[in-house]
């Protein structure tokens, strides 16, 4: 497996692989690697011929206040995985190498950012947009695999490759959850004993309500209806020690909240709580 840290480096790589007639598969992250990222190494191997993982912990997407420092580096341990996952490449440049010297543009989403993490973190994904534009022009991928946890993000990608015309298919990998249901993340590692008990009651809300909300098809009401509905699935949380930060209902096409529910179209159900000092985000896709 082959690590490197330049852009020129990477891009020599991509060029040969290109070169010789295989596809590129490429999987970014901010290190900490588990097995939902080994899901989505293996997922691009077999959407490609040789795969390139990315380790940045990718600061324009932070927030002041937010888990910058703190955020879990374990750039041995993750390497290790990526060699057992069957990774060609690893890509780990330092911020240096991404950012350069002073920076004068700066990109913004409007619509698709109005909802979900996108009101809860402004400029959170201003910052995503930034350092996957930047990592598809630096490693030049055929193939880019995403995760569905990440689900508001992986649809910003998808359209962002779209209006930028990036010549990459946006590929969505499966959440990958514990047992319990707990869906697998970095930041998982923020929960004590007893939180980690109590973390799959997010997925278990969801799965509740994506259930009742199947049975709206005929509804003309159904924001007054989720209103009530993601009051009574707060408390629950609330209950189980989490609090809540959104717990929101959206089409996947434009990530707005709908006014009736169309048969054909799929929708989201996405949610964000704090459990001591980690903020869990999950979601169900509901497919009418």
């Amino acid at each position: 497996m082959l690590i490197v840290k330049t852009v020129d480096e990477i891009r020599k790589f991509t060029k040969k692989e290109h070169q010789a007639g295989r596809k590129v598969g490429f999987v970014p992250t901010m290190g900490a690697l588990h097995l939902g990222h080994l899901d989505l190494i293996r997922l691009a191997a077999e959407k490609s011929d040789k795969v390139v993982v990315s380790i940045f912990v990718n600061p324009t997407q932070f927030a002041p206040g937010e888990d910058f420092e703190a955020y879990p580096r374990k750039l041995e341990d993750d390497l290790e995985k990526c060699r057992e996952a069957g990774a060609a490449a690893v890509f780990c440049p330092e911020r240096g190498e991404v950012y350069g010297g002073e920076n004068y543009i700066r990109m913004h989403l409007s619509t698709l950012g109005n909802h979900l993490c996108g009101a809860s973190r402004p400029g959170h994904f201003d910052g995503v947009i930034q350092i996957v534009n930047k990592l598809f022009n630096m490693v030049k991928p055929d193939v880019a695999v995403f995760g569905q946890k990440d689900i508001q993000q992986f649809r910003i990608l998808e359209q962002m490759a779209f209006e930028f015309n990036h010549d990459v298919e946006i590929v969505m990998g499966n959440t990958v959850r514990a047992a319990d249901g707990l869906a697998l993340s970095s930041r998982n590692v923020y929960l004590d004993r007893k939180e980690r008990i109590a973390a799959p009651h997010l997925f278990a809300t969801l799965q509740k309500a994506g259930r009742e909300i199947t049975q709206w098809m005929e509804a003309s009401d159904v924001q007054a209806k989720f209103k009530k509905l993601a009051a009574e699935s707060g408390k629950e949380l609330e209950k189980a020690g989490f609090r809540p930060d959104y717990f929101e209902l959206v089409g996947y096409e434009n990530l707005q909240p709908p006014e009736q529910l169309k048969s054909g179209t799929t929708y989201v159900i996405a949610a964000a709580a704090y459990l001591g000092k980690a903020r869990l985000i999950d979601n169900v896709l509901i497919k009418l």
